[in-house]
């Protein structure tokens, strides 16, 4: 293991175009295995009918919400580790991640409340269809209150991933989806001898998911994440840490909060209109998971990246990381935007679409293609605010797509047209793409110019840290 100036980690060593893609990979397929995670559940849950992919989509803000929390305190975690790896300061490195541990338990503590006491009214202020209550609560109820899974999760793989090792972080979601994707199906229809739950099965197959992960997580941590010492001190509360994180990781939750307030206020305009229309909404969001994925996978490698270069001083190669990552996520979402346009009845019947709902996501997808490239550099440019500590303008660019997005649907549903509403979404793109390039711009003057602050050492001497197990 090498902390001296002779040996450095990969991240601040290997040339860029290879360390993106040795470190995504790993990190796209992770991706990909957490996007299958909702797309099965989906799959499964839209075969017990209509109103079950309806509850879900109207419970997705909540979902959504705790899923954000966790993932904000882990960027902040992510973040200060990976700066303090840089600037070589391993009791820095060790503190960092004792504090992500106690921070994520006083998260599980607020989602815990909420699903002892808040999901009815959550679910009652939305509809008034008695059935979709039912099968939303079943849903909700479950995984908010077993939601530690998810944190232990959370956090473990962000450690893993904030040292390069990427392939750890694969290895933890992977438990994940393959527990998950196997039991929705025994635990929803009830297969061998076991009882059919229905939704309340989908939700003890995901915290099933989410509790093997975190085993998982824990285990490889402890046994190859050698350059976090997990010393008993480390878990003492150190306030001023806390604070240092949470200056990262509260824009950031703000952040990707924004996109649970989103979701419900797309959902209000929707159900407005037909009970289809947010069953579509949940698949939409689901594909688009699944679409945009490598481009996440490239997003979710750059804040380790460029944090640790930033923390290196090295940055002729944070500028070399984020024009290859915006380069690449054109690209790939090129290949979305065909899918979007050529076959979204396919897309849609996978999850067994209804007539109604045929109707209403076909024109629904080709609408929201449109601007399916630019959305993909927007993602990419968000990772680079988060990782150059500016959440901040991150935060910014989530309220205006929020505000944008819900605003303009709001307005065009006074037509009464369902297919109108969908351009909501290529105008809010466009707007936030904008507007996150001139940001963008900012960052390059202001951290970016100027000679380097250190020389990185030729990859082909320096005796690198292992980026993977």
């Amino acid at each position: 293991m090498a902390q001296t100036a002779e040996k450095e980690n990969i991240m601040g060593t290997m040339p860029e175009g290879r360390l993106l893609l040795k470190l995504a990979m790993p990190m796209i397929f992770s991706v990909l295995v957490s996007s299958l995670y909702n797309i099965v559940d989906s799959i499964f849950v839209g075969r017990i009918g209509q109103n079950a992919l309806t509850a879900i989509s109207l419970g997705a803000p909540a979902s959504s919400l705790m899923v954000e929390l966790s993932f904000g305190v882990a960027v902040g975690v992510n973040a200060m580790l990976s700066r303090k790896l840089g600037e070589k300061d391993r009791a820095g490195v060790s503190k960092a991640a004792g504090q992500g541990f106690l921070l994520i338990g006083a998260v599980y503590l607020v989602c815990l409340a909420f699903g002892l006491f808040g999901v009815r009214a959550f679910y009652s202020i939305q509809t008034n269809d008695a059935e979709i209550i039912a099968l939303g609560m079943q849903y909700t109820k479950i995984v908010t209150i077993c939601s530690f899974g998810l944190m232990i999760q959370t956090i473990v793989e962000r450690l893993l991933s904030a040292t390069g090792r990427t392939n750890g972080s694969m290895a933890v979601l992977l438990t994940g989806a393959i527990t998950n994707i196997i039991l929705d199906p025994v635990l929803i229809f009830g297969y061998l001898g076991l009882p059919a739950m229905g939704m309340a099965g989908a939700a003890i197959a995901t915290v099933i998911g989410q509790c093997a992960a975190a085993v998982t997580g824990l285990a490889l941590n402890l046994r190859w994440n050698k350059e976090i010492e997990f010393r008993a001190e480390a878990f003492l509360p150190d306030f001023k840490m806390m604070k240092d994180i949470m200056v990262i990781a509260i824009p950031t939750t703000l952040t990707y909060s924004i996109n649970s307030i989103l979701i419900f206020g797309m959902n209000q305009v929707l159900v407005g209109l037909s009970l289809a229309a947010p069953a579509v909404y949940v698949i939409y969001n689901r594909v688009r998971s699944f679409v945009a994925l490598p481009v996440w996978g490239i997003r979710n490698t750059i804040i380790s990246v460029v944090a640790y270069n930033m923390g290196a001083g090295y940055k002729g190669r944070v500028r070399n990381i984020i024009s290859i990552a915006m380069k690449a996520s054109a690209a790939i979402m090129v290949v979305g935007t065909v899918l979007y346009e050529t076959i979204p009845a396919l897309l849609l019947q996978i999850f067994s679409a209804t007539d109604e709902m045929l109707m209403i996501g076909i024109p629904a997808f080709r609408i929201i293609g449109i601007t399916a490239i630019i959305s993909g550099m927007t993602i990419m440019m968000s990772g680079v605010f988060q990782a150059m500590n500016n959440s901040s303008r991150a935060l910014v660019i989530s309220i205006v797509q929020a505000g944008t997005l819900v605003g303009s649907a709001a307005l065009l549903a006074l037509t009464g047209s369902t297919s109108l509403v969908w351009f909501s979404f290529p105008v809010s793109e466009i707007v936030i793409f904008v507007l996150s390039l001139l940001f963008l711009r900012g960052i390059y003057r202001q951290y970016l110019t100027g000679a380097e602050e250190h020389v990185p050492q030729n990859p082909l001497h320096a005796e690198a840290v292992p980026g993977n197990m």
